[in-house]
This record gives C-alpha cells, sequence and structure tokens, in this order.
C-alpha cells in the first residue's frame, strides 16, 4: 500500500496566502496529498470553499484556524484542528482580531511614511481583496512601488519584528488560543515552535490544556524534528506537521508529512467528542 501524506498547516487567500481555497485543495490533488489543514490566520473565512473543493478533487479537508498569543516575551501561535467554525461566538471573537489587523496595518503604512516609503494604505487593503489583511500584503505594495525587490527585504528591513516599521499584534494569551480552540470542539496545537523558543514555555503551555506540538515544518531541520518529537513523546502530546504554505515560497506539501499523525488526531479528537 502507498504511503498517504498530509499537510496540517495550510493558508489560502482568505488570509494572506496566495491561492483560493479551491486552488489550495485542487494543488493538493495533483501533488497526490491525501488530506490538507487550512488554517488561515484569524479567519474561517476559506473553510466552507476548501470542504466543497475537496469533495470535488477527492481530497480530505480539516476546518482548521491560526491564532496568535503572546506570552511573555514570546510570540505564540496556536493551530485549532477540527474546529466547530461556524460557531457564531468564535466568529464574533474573530472579526475583532480582524478588525486589529487593519489597525495595525495602517499604523504600519504610517511608519513606513515616516521613513520616506510612501506606499498607500488603499492599496494595502485592495491587496488583501477579501481576505484577512496582513504584513505580507503591505510587503506586496512595497514591492509594487520599487522600495524593495522582495517581501523577504520588506520583513527583514521595515516590517518584520523589532524593525522601524513593525507594530505589534493584538494578541491573546495562549490560555486565552487554547481556551477558544477547545471551546468549539477543536485540537489545540502550538505552530513552528522553533520560532517560538518554547522550550521552558512548553509546561505552562500543557497546564493551560495544551494538545500537541507541529514537529514538522518547513523551517524545522532534521534536528528540531528530533528534538520536538522527542519532547512530544516525553510530554504525550499529538504530534503535527505542514509546510505552513503561504505560496510560491512556501509550496505545499514540500516536506513529508506522515497521515498517520493526522489519524492519531483524529482518535484523540473523536475520544473528546465522547466526553462532551
Amino acid at each position: 500500500m502507498a504511503k498517504k501524506f498530509v499537510d496540517m498547516h495550510v493558508h489560502t487567500s482568505a488570509s494572506d496566502g496566495e491561492l483560493s481555497p479551491e486552488e489550495v485543495v485542487k494543488t493538493a490533488r495533483e501533488i497526490g496529498l491525501a488530506a490538507i489543514a487550512i488554517a488561515d490566520h484569524d479567519t474561517v473565512d476559506g473553510i466552507e470553499e476548501a470542504l466543497g473543493a475537496g469533495k470535488k478533487y477527492g481530497v480530505e479537508v480539516i476546518p482548521s484556524v491560526e491564532l496568535s498569543s503572546e506570552f511573555g516575551p514570546a510570540e505564540v501561535h496556536v493551530l485549532g484542528y477540527f474546529i466547530d467554525w461556524r460557531d457564531k461566538k468564535f466568529k464574533a471573537e474573530l472579526h475583532k482580531f480582524q478588525e486589529a489587523r487593519k489597525v495595525r496595518a495602517k499604523k504600519m503604512v504610517e511608519k513606513l511614511q515616516r521613513l520616506g516609503v510612501a506606499i498607500p494604505y488603499d492599496e494595502v487593503v485592495a491587496a488583501a481583496g477579501e481576505g484577512v489583511i496582513g504584513r505580507p500584503h503591505v510587503a506586496q505594495v512595497m514591492v509594487k512601488h520599487g522600495y524593495v525587490k522582495s517581501r523577504d527585504e520588506a520583513f527583514e528591513r521595515y516590517i518584520g519584528d523589532g524593525r522601524p516599521a513593525h507594530v505589534p499584534k493584538y494578541r491573546l494569551s495562549p490560555k486565552e488560543a487554547i481556551q477558544m480552540i477547545h471551546r468549539i470542539g477543536g485540537i489545540a496545537v502550538i505552530a513552528h515552535p522553533v520560532f517560538s523558543h518554547i522550550n521552558n514555555l512548553l509546561y505552562d503551555l500543557v497546564k493551560f490544556g495544551l494538545d500537541g506540538i507541529e514537529v514538522y515544518h518547513s523551517e524545522h531541520d532534521s534536528a528540531a524534528v528530533e528534538h520536538y518529537r522527542g519532547l512530544a513523546n516525553d510530554m504525550h502530546l499529538l504530534m503535527a506537521g505542514g509546510t505552513d504554505s503561504h505560496g510560491r515560497d512556501t509550496p505545499l506539501g514540500s516536506i513529508e508529512v506522515p497521515y498517520k499523525l493526522l489519524e492519531k488526531m483524529k482518535a484523540k479528537h473523536k475520544l473528546l467528542l465522547t466526553r462532551v
């Protein structure tokens, strides 16, 4: 029997990805993925289209979300899998985050203008289209106007963490993010831990109810994978994995994530549902 693979961390144009939800699912089919998790930033607007495309192309789609949180000096992103994405209270909470993103983008543009990078805010809004506005859209407009040659340069010189035009996000605490995900029936997993430097925070996150760790990620080398796999085993946490794909720079399915990880997550989710 051929091995099955999954990408459990995928973004679409509903947030800051380049491809529409249907295009993402179609691509997953073309490269032979058995399943994908649509985990856009602070929005679930792409899930319905993705689920429909999943039926059309024969790809399993896991309704998911990625929430930003802050724990002391660390930025901690939390993935929620198998969420009830139709929950009205949850959607209302996400709307607050989306409005805060607009304010953040406007402040970032104002900082850039003071630095001599004169990009118009309305073009940033237009770049986001119907999706949730984010830093990649600011970077896109900077490239368009010739202030930088690439999105990476925009982050490195201007809008990345600690750079002169950076503006912090409105963030939850990790505990609040985990509780939100659990309330809508989801599994809470810390995303790309290599960026969060969570080794000293992990015990606290587990106390808050964390269910798993994203062991496989496009920015995790083999040593990082082994490290986080060991932590997951030691702390009896689920393992997840995905490319964190946003488009061309992080192609869908560019790392191999065994489908068995998703099967274990499904079993845990089923068990949780029986206890509700």
